[in-house]
């Protein structure tokens, strides 16, 4: 304080100084608080929006058939873009459910599988699965024609039978599984930044 009651020089500068430091503490709090927030919104609709594809097997059976259905289906709760799909019999890539049953359990038939009409199939690759939604990668249903194969394939494929598919969300936060049947399913699968090109695509349209 001044001799005539007024602050001094050296008061006041003081007194500006930590006016100032206190704005710049309040505005990098206000920053955090903003960014933090952000984040939180962020992290609060990719998960609404997270999905998460399983592959299964499933079986029916009625008074004339049996079905063995392979299928993939999106338990999250956001849609799936399935951007790489790879089928393997132990270890070994096929390239389309026609190689499969002919490596797996007809050597000796590749040309009538061809035209096996209980052999169902479906696209499986560059689709979007919703929350929910399944899609048969292959079904086969039991006849008198195919019964040796049918059965080849029902008692072989524990064990042998594996996969790797790559999928996205919305938001490009991508997935890549490796399943294999007989195995603990990964409930945590790693994530990749893009989905690997498969060396062998599988392919049902061949």
């Amino acid at each position: 304080m001044s001799e005539n009651g007024l602050p001094s020089l050296l008061d006041r500068h003081w007194a500006e100084s930590v006016l100032a430091i206190g704005a710049v503490i309040i505005a990098a709090v206000s920053l955090w608080v903003g960014f933090d927030s952000e984040r939180t919104n962020r992290e609060l609709v990719a998960s609404a929006s997270w999905p998460f594809v399983g592959f299964y097997s499933t079986s029916a059976q009625n008074s004339t058939s049996s079905v063995r259905s392979f299928e993939l289906i999106n338990q999250g709760i956001g849609p799936a873009k399935l951007e790489s799909f790879e089928l393997f019999w132990k270890g070994r890539a096929q390239s389309s459910p026609w190689q499969l049953l002919h490596t797996c359990c007809a050597p000796d038939k590749s040309e009538a599988l061809l035209h096996d009409q209980d052999l169902g199939t479906s696209s499986d690759e560059g689709i979007v699965l919703r929350a929910g939604e399944k899609l048969s990668i292959m079904t086969y249903t039991r006849t008198a024609g195919n019964a040796a194969i049918w059965d080849a394939l029902e008692s072989r494929f524990v064990g042998n039978l594996s996969v790797r598919y790559c999928y996205c969300s919305v938001f490009n936060e991508c997935w890549l599984i490796n399943a294999r049947f007989g195995e603990q399913r990964d409930l945590n699968p790693p994530r990749v930044r893009a989905c690997p090109e498969p060396a062998v695509r599988y392919d049902n349209n061949h």
